[in-house]
């Protein structure tokens, strides 16, 4: 794989020019932090002393906290409760320099995954510490969304400024068949769809960017090796009608089908890897984010594995800036 490099931070540095628009699932990651005082005397577990609570956009709104983080517009699309939730999560949109256009269901709770934390410090924001999740509990709703609220969406979609569109499907309900076939035909722009469910839904997107195990789900068998990977891919994209499938593959990398082409992407920085909690959702923030500006699928490829592999040295739904891109293509 021959790429220019001039060519790669000219991309990067114009991020800036992109206008994406965001679908999906919208989750608000809680973090109640806390540090091991004693032993509790109504049962044999630990007490916490509380120290902090933080939050965290999860699911397609960390799709959109990467996009915003590498300074591109974006619009976020999608479903709320009407509750305390809903207004926390629409602060750290705010917060984060991301327009969100939610619609409220009062019938649905706002998607929310606490997890409790135990710090080795009684100072959370102390040089190096260890933090252990000791639980996770979920608050979710996954009853598909009615037409109502389906023609609320498009109707978000109509009144929005954007030139690609990110499809982030995380089975809560949203991206219903329907709508994605409305979205998908309505719509002659770019739209890159990265979901861990029912990838035939989006049948006629632009690309797709399922991890092996999807695409293993998708073909109803193993794939064990390079060969059986490409009669998979090359298979499912013909289904799909898609003009590109980007796999992702953990340690091996990524593949890009496009055409009759495939380009193998070898995964950087491997013996460095802490936390790949929403690394995929940064690899197609990044992958459309250089779709938009013109970049080739490669190109796009490319600096989405590069950019997975700078967050998954970081822990939780974190992001990339454009330094640390910048930095390791210089």
């Amino acid at each position: 794989m021959d790429l220019d490099t001039n060519k790669l931070k000219s991309i990067v540095n114009d991020f800036s020019k992109a206008k994406i628009l965001v679908l999906g699932d919208l989750i608000l990651d809680e973090y109640l932090v806390g540090y091991p005082s004693r032993i509790s005397r109504e049962a044999p577990v630990i007490i916490l002393k509380h120290i902090k609570s933080k939050y965290a956009l999860g699911g397609a709104s960390n799709a959109a906290n990467n996009i915003a983080a590498l300074g591109a517009s974006v619009t976020l699309v999608g479903v709320l409760g009407d509750d305390a939730d809903a207004k926390i999560f629409a602060n750290t949109c705010k917060e984060k320099n991301i327009k969100l256009e939610s619609i409220k269901d009062s019938q649905r709770c706002t998607t929310t995954k606490t997890r409790v934390v135990s710090t080795s410090n009684s100072n959370p924001d102390a040089g190096s510490i260890v933090q252990q999740q000791m639980l996770r509990i979920d608050k979710e709703d996954q009853e598909a969304i009615n037409g109502d609220l389906e023609n609320q969406i498009l109707e978000k979609i109509k009144s929005s400024d954007y030139d690609l569109i990110l499809l982030s499907d995380y089975s809560n309900g949203v991206l219903t068949e329907s709508l994605a076939q409305k979205i998908i035909k309505d719509n002659p722009k770019t739209i890159v769809v990265d979901s861990n469910g029912d990838f035939r839904k989006f049948k006629g997107a632009t690309t797709f960017t399922p991890n092996q195990p999807d695409l293993e789900k998708l073909v109803g068998h193993k794939i064990s090796d390079d060969n059986s990977l490409e009669k998979s891919a090359f298979a499912i994209m013909k289904e799909l009608e898609a003009k590109s499938l980007l796999v992702t593959r953990g340690a091996k990398g990524m593949s890009l089908f496009e055409g009759n082409q495939i380009t193998h992407i070898p995964a950087i920085n491997i013996s460095e890897v802490f936390d790949v909690t929403g690394a995929g959702d940064t690899v197609s923030a990044v992958y459309s984010l250089a779709l938009n500006i013109g970049a080739s699928s490669v190109e796009a490829a490319y600096l989405g594995n590069l950019a997975a592999s700078i967050v998954v040295r970081k822990y939780g739904t974190a992001t990339v800036k454009i330094e640390e891109i910048l930095e390791i293509l210089n």
